[in-house]
């Protein structure tokens, strides 16, 4: 590897040491960049579904031990918790 191949590796040689202002811009824009399009990791209403389906899955294994009724009720998430509640 030659001196400019390890410099364009480390990042150095786009900008001169007398650059500082343009490489902070440059830093700047990638990290606004990155901002804008971040993926929101997750929303309240998909984590009170989540919330629902556990509660819902484990309150079916507590009255039913068994896989295929977990999965369904799993499904039907706040719907079962509630059915649960009014039946018990």
């Amino acid at each position: 590897m030659d001196k400019r191949d390890e410099e364009l590796e480390l990042g150095e040689g786009q900008f001169s040491d007398d650059d500082d202002d343009s490489r902070i811009e440059e830093l700047e824009r990638r990290i606004d960049e990155r901002e804008s399009t971040a993926p929101v990791i997750a929303t309240g209403l998909s984590l009170g579904y989540a919330m629902g389906m556990c509660l819902a899955l484990v309150l079916s294994w507590s009255r039913n031990a068994s896989i295929l009724w977990c999965v369904l009720h799993g499904l039907c998430s706040w719907g079962y918790v509630i059915y649960f509640a009014v039946t018990r």
